[in-house]
């Protein structure tokens, strides 16, 4: 999975929206294309009944000290809805490149 911009013509269908277009947008892609932003994730990656596993990303523009109030409402409620606290992970990312320039 990478974190970049939104190529010229690229979207996907927003869960219960419209196609979103994506272009400049920061998100997340896989091998697959991109599946998740700021305004909307997709339907091709969202939860539902059959879900497994799930992989939640919290961006946090304020540094590592500002994600222990979500990371604990997250492990909250996914030990409340999905029985997570068995399974949860903390890590942290440092991305190897420089933060590209969204517009």
């Amino acid at each position: 999975m990478e974190f970049r911009a939104g190529r010229a013509g690229e979207t996907y269908k927003g869960i219960g929206k419209y196609d979103l277009n994506l272009e400049s947008l920061p998100l997340f892609a896989d091998a697959r294309g991109p599946h998740g932003s700021a305004t909307s994730d997709s339907e091709r990656t969202m939860v539902t009944d059959a879900t497994t596993r799930v992989l939640a990303i919290i961006v946090s523009f304020g540094g590592a000290s500002a994600l222990d109030t979500p990371v604990k409402r997250l492990t909250e409620l996914l030990t409340l809805y999905a029985e997570g606290a068995k399974s949860i992970v903390r890590c942290k990312l440092t991305p190897a490149w420089s933060p590209l320039p969204f517009s």
